[in-house]
């Protein structure tokens, strides 16, 4: 296979990745009672070169979240999205996908502190486990 039809391919499965987690974000965030807004972001990969892919900001009250994605591939993973508080672009927890599904890497409050997001627990990302992040966010910034 030519590296053309390989870099096209390997966009294509990361934004159908990317898009299906928008999708399901939307919708979560929706029956959460936040209100959501689906942008488009620039990403340059040295595989895939300079790309625009689907971002998501969500938003409750004066709590305005950014969930972008950063790399279709990292160790260990087939994706990285991080999860940014606005407008300070604090970032506050990182979604990983492996084992065939996306986790939520964040420093829950029953957890151990660490010294990176990828070394926080993992949770299987639910609504349940995005609602927790979200609520968190909320006791803590106000």
């Amino acid at each position: 296979m030519s590296a053309a039809p390989k870099t096209e391919r390997l966009r294509k499965e990361w934004l159908d990745r990317l898009s299906d987690l928008i999708q399901k974000v939307k919708t979560w965030a929706d029956e959460l009672g936040w209100s959501k807004r689906e942008i488009e972001v620039t990403l340059s990969d040295s595989q895939l070169g300079k790309y625009k892919a689907p971002a998501l900001i969500i938003q409750d009250d004066a709590i305005r979240i950014l969930l972008e994605p950063i790399a279709r591939s990292a160790p260990g993973a087939d994706g990285v999205v991080d999860l940014y508080l606005m407008p300070a672009y604090d970032d506050i927890a990182s979604l990983y996908f492996y084992d065939d599904d996306w986790r939520v890497h964040y420093m829950f409050p029953e957890t151990q502190t660490v010294a990176t997001i990828r070394d926080a627990s993992a949770k299987l990302l639910t609504k349940e486990s995005l609602r927790e992040v979200l609520e968190e966010l909320k006791r803590n910034a106000v």
